[in-house]
């Protein structure tokens, strides 16, 4: 049984699909945490395609602060679920903080 994945039958505790999300955090390494960054490209792409369309300007801090603060909430939820740890919650709010702080500088208005 040495090198095997849990599977759903091995958390008969937990409800839902949970034991889904916990078999998928045990049996693939940084799962989770990879599908928090491709979340938040995508988030991102979308923002600034959407931004740009509208204002017909490239904005890209904006739509990486947004991005970002959205990763926030959602690696913090992932986390409270025990699904990724608190560091990746730390590392979004951390790029949120910065990308503040250079949208700030940056504003000419």
């Amino acid at each position: 049984m040495i090198d095997m994945c849990k599977t759903i039958s091995d958390y008969p505790d937990a409800g839902g699909a949970m034991p889904l999300f916990y078999s998928i955090r045990d049996c693939i390494p940084m799962g989770f945490d990879i599908l928090l960054f491709c979340i938040f490209i995508i988030l991102f792409a979308g923002n600034y395609f959407l931004i740009k369309n509208k204002t017909g300007r490239a904005k890209i801090l904006i739509a990486l602060l947004s991005s970002s603060f959205m990763m926030v909430v959602l690696s913090m939820m992932l986390a409270l679920a025990q699904l990724v740890t608190f560091k990746s919650v730390l590392l979004y709010g951390f790029i949120t903080i910065v990308v503040f702080i250079m949208f700030s500088v940056s504003d000419n208005t």
